[in-house]
């Protein structure tokens, strides 16, 4: 599954962000149900990138989200 997001300040909507290039993404997580300690590593990785981003941006600027598994089928979005 792949978390996009993007800057709501400079896209109002997923498909403006990727339309103008403005999606960044994190890639590789799994949709399988497995325990916390099985994924532990990937949940800190990707926790991790989710948190560095957010850092990297004025304390302001609010995050649009879009979840998509492997397939590009919808699961979640903000």
């Amino acid at each position: 599954m792949t978390l996009y997001f993007w800057r709501r300040s400079q896209y109002s909507t997923y498909l403006e962000a990727k339309k103008q290039g403005g999606l960044y993404q994190i890639g590789g997580l799994q949709t399988e149900y497995r325990t916390l300690y099985e994924c532990g590593g990937d949940l800190a990785d990707t926790l991790d990138a989710i948190h560095t981003t957010r850092d990297m941006m004025d304390s302001s600027e609010r995050l649009g989200h879009v979840l998509l598994d492997d397939d590009g089928k919808f699961l979640d979005a903000m």
